[in-house]
């Protein structure tokens, strides 16, 4: 006997192989059936191997469709649908897996109910009113009282640090970005379950009485509010000023 490879091979001598030119091998059964084992076992990783990857491929094209169609929505129907609150609880814990540089977790998201929205949109109201006359508020406030659903995100702010935005490493800048992505994260999600979102960042949410309106505490600055529902028309994608070349550079 002999062992090739790690298999042990039969040295054939008998008088019917006399006349070939070479010794005849043959492997003993239970060689041969682990060699199948492991053959078929092979092969069966390279097809889930196959298969991770082409799930893989599946789940970057989904995403970038989704990031690509999602769009700012700014008519919504009048009703949110059933299931809102769940899919604004999944929302919620997606952006919460942004990018936190410091783990600050600093976002934080405030539902808006019936007379949190009044008193904001009365505010943005008398606001309007002000710079543009009764009846550009009146029409204002008629239009926001019909946003389905509100969502103020914030910034908890820490009372420790008082670098400011204008430092480019300050734990004010890097949680603000962090609060920014939250939102995309937030988008993303709703628009990934049908539901559409407007990210508004008008004069009102940073006007003195907008906390005291929407009900929010002292030591939390605002980000933007979120008007979410169904969508009552898909906008078309706005043409974009640069192409992708124009805003990747490459350097040696």
């Amino acid at each position: 006997n002999k062992r090739i490879d790690g298999i042990a091979w039969i040295h054939d001598r008998s008088p019917s192989h006399s006349a070939m030119k070479g010794p005849s091998y043959h492997v003993s059964p239970k060689r041969a059936l682990v060699c199948l084992v492991f053959c078929m076992a092979g092969a069966v990783q390279s097809l889930n191997l196959g298969r991770i990857f082409s799930r893989r491929a599946r789940r970057a094209t989904q995403l970038q469709d989704l990031i690509l169609s999602r769009r700012t929505i700014n008519d919504f129907e009048s009703k949110l649908p059933s299931n809102w609150e769940t899919s604004l609880q999944s929302a919620i814990e997606a952006a919460t897996y942004a990018p936190n540089h410091k783990r600050t977790e600093p976002w934080r998201f405030h539902l808006l109910g019936t007379k949190s929205i009044q008193r904001v949109c009365e505010l943005n109201a008398k606001l309007v009113a002000q710079a543009k006359g009764e009846a550009a508020g009146e029409k204002k406030l008629k239009r926001w009282l019909a946003m389905p659903g509100w969502l103020v995100v914030t910034c908890r702010s820490e009372v420790e640090s008082q670098a400011g935005m204008d430092i480019p490493m300050s734990l004010e800048r890097e949680d603000y970005a962090a609060c920014c992505c939250a939102v995309q994260n937030l988008c993303l999600s709703l628009h990934a379950q049908g539901l559409g979102t407007k990210w508004t960042t008008g004069p009102v949410n940073f006007d003195p009485d907008f906390a005291q309106a929407a009900g929010l505490p002292s030591d939390e600055y605002v980000v933007g509010t979120i008007w979410f529902g169904t969508p009552a028309s898909q906008p078309k994608p706005p043409p974009k000023k640069l192409a992708r070349d124009d805003v990747f550079i490459r350097h040696e």
